[in-house]
């Protein structure tokens, strides 16, 4: 019961957000003409909500004049953590939270606090993070099928990142840097489709690389004629999804790369959701499930990078990410070198200098134990549960499996009720991702959801929500129109203003 008002507490702090992005929105006007003082309010009412420990735990704006003692320390951050935990341990999240079994957690940690003052940057005072690195970056590559790559006379190589937006943003700096020296190019372009991550945008805005992003299909997969027509003498990559993150689809990866291959154009396969999961699924041997799972690795001639986060399925702790390359060649231009600093020669592989060396050893401790068994073990009751989940969804009235996805699974009502199904949800305690262009909201399976029966308690809560929302069209509720309004407000610029505000507010103390 006391669960149960919590989370209540919660959804009524997140709707008090949400209602001022709502007035707000609705007096966009005043928003252009009056910025300054219509954002001075905003945030007055926001940090109200996003600063829940105000008040209740102690604040440091300065150094305490006397350290505190490590147990009143420990207090503090054990309180916090008891109080978040309940917003994930019972499950009802999506994504996020890969394995959560507090036996791995507890080992995982234990691996940690043993190295935890290891750094890869002082690779002569612990050569063992070359070691936990490398043997990551070959485990890796091996279910990415390098073998292939070897046949051709390449040798797959890669570097350890923090996160798959780093892999990306590493890659796609690579790309840049290579079609520069290699083809003279100065006004660099990146095709990627409409569904690929954000860090693509990001990459894009830090490097100076146009995005052009292409169409997708009526099952959500890139538009092959559309990639067509944008490659031009300015593309340095191409991009697909294995799957992507809104609709959980796997691009057609084969036709992608044989475009890029006729071209001469490098080709990146982002696998970070699905890189730890896709080879096992696929090793199941299940017809259903390997219609659906193109081959994307480097079976395939012309993929030359792809990024694969081992902080998801391949359940290490966050973050950390693989970026592979089809030869050392190419990751060279991912290698950052000063030759002529009075410091010294200097040099490091990602964008980090100092890299936390503790999280190799995680990541590799978590693939060692895992295992090829345990992976396939995993695959296997994901799949499972997924397939409740999927088949549950097709049966509930009025709602629709955007595209045909494996396990992240998103549907749609065909328009923005199905943010008030969302909101429905996180009222039973569900954390569920809305999307946009179009309306939609997804589940991404994990190994949580394997337990407790989740999974049809998941479709049992979608079935009553989804039945309330039909047969209650005057309960407009609090989140969801704002989530209609994002979805589809044509000032992307005032939008974009209002999230300012709000990383703005998550910083103050």
């Amino acid at each position: 019961m006391r669960d149960r008002e919590e989370n209540k507490m919660i959804h009524r702090l997140k709707n008090k957000i949400l209602g001022i992005f709502i007035k707000t929105a609705k007096k966009i006007p005043a928003v252009k003409n009056k910025m300054n003082q219509e954002y001075a309010g905003i945030m007055a009412d926001m940090e109200k909500s996003l600063k829940p420990y105000r008040g209740k735990v102690e604040t440091f704006s300065s150094l305490p004049t006397k350290g505190l003692s490590e147990e009143l320390i420990l207090s503090l951050i054990e309180g916090m953590n008891k109080n978040e935990e309940k917003n994930w341990k019972n499950g009802k999240i999506s994504g996020a939270v890969y394995h959560g079994d507090k036996k791995h957690i507890d080992f995982l940690n234990n691996v940690y606090s043993i190295v935890s003052q290891v750094n890869p940057l002082h690779a002569d005072i612990w050569p063992s993070a070359s070691k936990y690195e490398a043997e990551i970056i070959a485990m890796t590559g091996n279910m990415m099928h390098s073998a292939e790559a070897e046949k051709t006379g390449d040798l797959v190589c890669g570097s350890v990142t923090s996160g798959g937006t780093e892999s990306i943003l590493l890659a796609m700096k690579t790309y840049r840097d290579m079609a520069r020296e290699k083809r003279g190019i100065h006004k660099p372009e990146i095709i990627a489709p409409v569904t690929a991550h954000a860090a693509f945008d990001k990459a894009s805005q830090y490097f100076n690389i146009r995005l052009r992003k292409a169409r997708v299909d009526g099952y959500f997969r890139v538009d092959l004629s559309h990639v067509k027509s944008l490659i031009n003498k300015n593309t340095i990559a191409l991009v697909g999804s294995a799957p992507s993150f809104p609709h959980g689809m796997v691009d057609d990866i084969p036709a992608l790369s044989d475009l890029a291959y006729l071209h001469g154009i490098p080709f990146h396969t982002d696998a970070c959701l699905g890189g730890f999961l896709l080879p096992w699924v696929e090793k199941l041997g299940v017809a259903e499930y390997n219609n659906r799972i193109p081959v994307f690795d480097f079976r395939l001639r012309g993929v030359t990078s792809l990024s694969v986060d081992t902080h998801k399925y391949g359940f290490a702790a966050k973050g950390t990410s693989v970026v592979l390359y089809r030869n050392p060649q190419i990751r060279r231009y991912q290698f950052f070198k000063v030759t002529d600093w009075p410091g010294g020669l200097y040099y490091s592989p990602t964008f980090a200098g100092s890299r936390p060396g503790a999280l190799l050893a995680t990541a590799w401790a978590s693939l060692i134990k895992t295992g090829a068994s345990g992976y396939m073990d995993s695959a296997r009751k994901i799949m499972k549960a997924a397939d409740i989940i999927r088949e549950g969804i097709r049966n509930i009235p009025g709602l629709e499996i955007m595209g045909d996805p494996l396990w992240n699974i998103a549907f749609t009502t065909g328009d923005h009720t199905v943010y008030r199904i969302m909101e429905a949800m996180n009222q039973k305690g569900w954390s569920l991702n809305g999307l946009h262009q179009p309306p939609g909201v997804h589940i991404c399976a994990t190994l949580v959801h394997t337990r407790k029966n989740l999974a049809v308690q998941f479709v049992e809560d979608l079935k009553e929500a989804a039945t309330y929302v039909r047969e209650h069209p005057e309960d407009k509720g609090h989140s969801a129109p704002v989530y209609g309004m994002a979805a589809s407000f044509p000032d992307r610029e005032t939008v974009g203003d209002l999230l300012d505000v709000y990383m703005d507010t998550l910083y103050k103390l």
